[in-house]
């Protein structure tokens, strides 16, 4: 199972201060993603295609997980997180739209 091997792209929330209001954005993490299965923070190694990549890909799946003072992924290749539903809905399930 390669579907098995998906990571997204982390997001983390920062305030700006813009004329004395305070403000909420999201700010990525550049190259850092969080894997579907198991939730592990892992990076694009630097060997990879995909690494530096602007805009960072939103969703990846991985063909190997290499582990050293930080956890990297290879064999990177760029996917559309809806595509996981169809193609391992037993894995994945479709987001609700309001």
């Amino acid at each position: 199972g390669l579907f098995l091997q998906v990571a997204s792209r982390m997001q983390s929330i920062v305030e700006i201060k813009k004329g004395g209001s305070r403000n909420l954005a999201a700010n990525n993490l550049r190259g850092r993603y969080k894997t579907k299965i198991g939730g592990e923070e892992v990076s694009i190694h630097p060997a990879s295609a995909m690494f530096g990549r602007n805009p960072a890909p939103k969703c990846v799946v991985y063909t190997e997980l290499l582990v050293t003072k930080k956890t990297y992924i290879r064999g990177v290749t760029q996917v559309r997180e809806e595509w996981l539903t169809d193609i391992a809905p037993q894995f994945f399930k479709r987001e609700a739209t309001s």
